[in-house]
């Protein structure tokens, strides 16, 4: 077993948290939900910004501007788990913080994140190259989706409703915008919702008997104008490549309170066999369903 105060599993990070699965923190799949991967690592990430630069840690998540999140193996309840963080790089106009969480008793990777923020002052801190699996893999940074202006626009576009909702205090920090683990988590949500449209009926009921589910393996998360505490918001979301077994799907949050994009999401996911755990094809029927999505 892993002792509690190591450095950290790859040269020049820094352990900074320290948690567990909570079996409430898990979805349908039986494994911790994203919005949780986020909401850990976010937390480390206080705790590293805050020791290099001294920003006070409550003012660490308004600076988040961007995410790129690999998720690398399932996490079931009661996992033990630990995020070490360190520079991957400092442009002078910001940080780019490298994020690992691993399982605690076994060191193996869990999820890797890069995450780019609005804070100065750590030019002269050691850079870490990242592992080759904390590596974009399905979605590439520099060829992002650019997101529409407005709702009509993404309709116009192909995209589709799929959530709508109000920003509550509780999501929200002390600056009332909204955390950065909740877009994550609320795009999450809405999900269901598109998977209703798309699954056909026997998939539908594959999802409804706990046989089959759904996981992300990709996310990358863009902030463009922060949620409010009691904005009124709109989740849309289309189809942009499908593979065999893959969708490479994006998802905007509109703020419908002010009239602009408040987030973009392109996220990369697999349908998954609940009993092997393994990814699964995409059907045939499923296709046609999921081509009707594509963004034009």
């Amino acid at each position: 077993m892993a002792e509690l105060e190591t450095p950290g599993l790859i040269p020049g990070l820094t352990p900074c948290h320290w948690g567990s699965v909570n079996q409430w923190e898990c979805d349908e799949n039986d494994h911790l939900n994203v919005r949780f991967y986020a909401h850990k690592v976010n937390q480390a990430l206080q705790v590293f910004v805050n020791r290099l630069t001294g920003l006070p840690c409550e003012q660490v998540p308004a600076r988040i501007v961007s995410q790129h999140i690999r998720f690398i193996r399932e996490s079931r309840a009661a996992t033990p788990l630990r995020v070490d963080c360190g520079l991957a790089d400092a442009p002078g106009d910001g940080l780019d913080v490298l994020s690992l969480m691993h399982d605690n008793v076994t060191g193996e990777p869990v999820a890797a994140f890069r995450t780019r923020l609005d804070v100065d002052g750590a030019t002269a801190a050691d850079v870490v190259a990242p592992p080759g699996f904390a590596a974009p893999r399905g979605i590439d940074p520099a060829g992002l989706l650019t997101p529409p202006e407005g709702l009509e626009a993404a309709r116009a576009m192909g995209f589709h409703i799929v959530g709508r909702g109000v920003l509550a205090a509780d999501e929200c920090g002390p600056d009332g915008r909204a955390l950065p683990h909740v877009y994550v988590g609320r795009i999450s949500d809405g999900m269901p919702n598109l998977w209703a449209f798309l699954n056909p009926p026997a998939e539908r009921s594959a999802r409804a008997s706990g046989a089959q589910g759904g996981a992300a393996l990709e996310q990358r998360l863009t902030i463009l104008a922060p949620l409010a505490r009691g904005s009124v918001f709109t989740q849309l979301s289309g189809v942009r490549a499908l593979g065999n077994k893959t969708q490479h799907m994006v998802h905007l949050l509109h703020d419908d309170t002010h009239g602009r994009m408040a987030a973009s999401m392109e996220a990369v996911g697999v349908a998954m066999d609940l009993e092997t755990r393994k990814a699964v094809p995409i059907s045939d029927e499923r296709r046609r369903h999921l081509e009707k999505l594509l963004l034009g």
